[in-house]
């Protein structure tokens, strides 16, 4: 009976290990096709301890099968990648699974070797079985988080800094020390309740490695959001400067303009003299200088108008149509670099992916309440745009790059709106919604 208990457990573990780092991956290369949280929950669940009944009957052949089945079913149900081949997600998830059990086989020898080679050999059977699962299953720990998972992962996030290096080290120390110790005091167990005690210390150990290795790269990861959270304040910073300045001037040259307007008048006056073509050259001269000083106001908001002014000064000078539809839209609920970084950066990658089109450049915004609902529309024509994540497009030009739509997806949740991105028939469009 303690046998097979302890067989049990042993199985528990070793499904619930494996599990784990299946779903892991999977998740981490594609993106859920429902928003029903809890139903992913009852379904990692209920997987773990299927396959855990499965394994229990001890037919590798059944239990491979099952472990493939199960969870590429999972993959191509429950998840979706539009950026990959369908036949490249059918092979992911047994290419994993049998990558695993290499390991586990490779875990396996090892630990042989070294009872070998320190001519350990006075413990059960069964307890030996537990000591090669929990070294195998360490060993799949290691090999995943420090290997597998860089390998699939994009260049930019392979490399080790020194502290994820220390970190991984240091657990990976700390587990082969205990397991060690725990092979050492083995031959001195007595009885059911030690042996037992003993294998949850195991269990215990897989899954604090489970859980480090785990927050070890999510600890990374955190790392670089921060530095990219840093960029994103810079840039709204910057944008809202430039406009802010660009405000000033524009105040100015209305100043200006209103003097002019009184020297106009005045000279003016003089074609009722004797100097008429003069004066009226001199005018002519003073307004065709001073014109573009002036703004076109298309809303209320003064750093919008500048902006929008900006813009389409821009896209007329790289030959791009530039056609803007306003209504009677109130954005002072927005702080104003709040309204530099939504506008300024999906305006600034419409011109860009207009300079990547070779002909039949064109930007057209459309922004306008309906309801209670502030609608922003931005379409503009575009490349085929090959790769998407998690319904953004992936930028071509590095890891820094894409900086400004997440700077916009942050204002726009602040607001509790949305935003749908989408691209068809070479016409990129940005589909904005908030309350105001």
């Amino acid at each position: 009976m303690e046998n097979y208990i302890i067989f049990i457990f042993g199985t528990i573990v070793s499904c619930l290990v494996n599990g784990i780092i299946l779903f892991q991956f999977i998740e981490e290369r594609n993106e859920r096709i429902y928003d029903n949280n809890k139903l992913y929950v009852l379904i990692k669940m209920g997987l773990c301890v299927l396959i855990g009944c499965i394994n229990v009957i001890e037919m590798p052949i059944i239990n491979i099968a099952s472990w493939i089945i199960l969870f590429s079913a999972v993959n191509i149900i429950l998840y979706e990648n539009t950026n990959r081949k369908l036949i490249s997600r059918l092979l992911e998830v047994p290419v994993l699974i049998l990558i695993l059990s290499i390991c586990e086989t490779v875990g396996v020898v090892i630990l042989e070797f070294i009872l070998w080679k320190f001519k350990i050999n006075y413990f059960q059977s069964i307890m030996i079985e537990s000591v090669e699962t929990t070294f195998s299953k360490l060993f799949v720990l290691i090999f995943y988080y420090l290997v597998i998972s860089r390998l699939w992962k994009d260049e930019s996030i392979r490399m080790f800094t020194r502290t994820q290096f220390w970190i991984e080290f240091i657990i990976i120390l700390f587990s082969v020390a205990n397991l060690a110790v725990i092979i050492t005091v083995l031959s001195k167990l007595t009885n059911r309740t030690e042996h037992i005690l003993l294998l949850v210390n195991m269990g215990f150990i897989l899954f604090a490695d489970l859980y480090f290795l785990y927050f070890a790269r999510f600890a990374e990861e955190y790392n670089q959001l921060r530095v990219k959270l840093k960029l994103l304040e810079q840039q709204s910073l910057l944008q809202y400067e430039y406009y802010a300045k660009q405000e000033e001037k524009y105040n100015e040259s209305v100043k200006i303009l209103h003097d002019v307007n009184k020297h106009l008048t005045m000279i003016e006056s003089m074609y009722q003299t004797k100097e008429d073509e003069i004066a009226i050259t001199y005018t002519q001269e003073i307004s065709r200088i001073l014109l573009p000083l002036a703004l076109e106001e298309y809303t209320n908001n003064p750093i919008l108008n500048v902006l929008l002014n900006d813009k389409k000064k821009t896209a007329n000078i790289r030959n791009i149509q530039f056609d803007l539809e306003i209504g009677s839209v109130d954005l002072s609920f927005m702080e104003p670099i709040e309204v530099t970084t939504i506008f300024g950066n999906l305006l600034d990658n419409a011109i860009e992916a207009c300079c990547l089109v070779a002909d039949n450049k064109m930007i057209g915004m459309k922004l306008d309440t309906y309801n209670d609902f502030i609608v922003i529309n931005i379409k503009n024509s575009s490349v085929l745009i090959e790769k998407w994540h998690r319904g953004k497009p992936v930028s071509i030009k590095g890891k820094n790059h894409g900086i400004g739509l997440l700077n916009v997806e942050n204002v726009i949740k602040k607001y509790n709106g949305s935003m749908v991105l989408e691209e068809n028939g070479g016409i990129f469009s940005c589909k904005i919604i908030f309350n105001q």
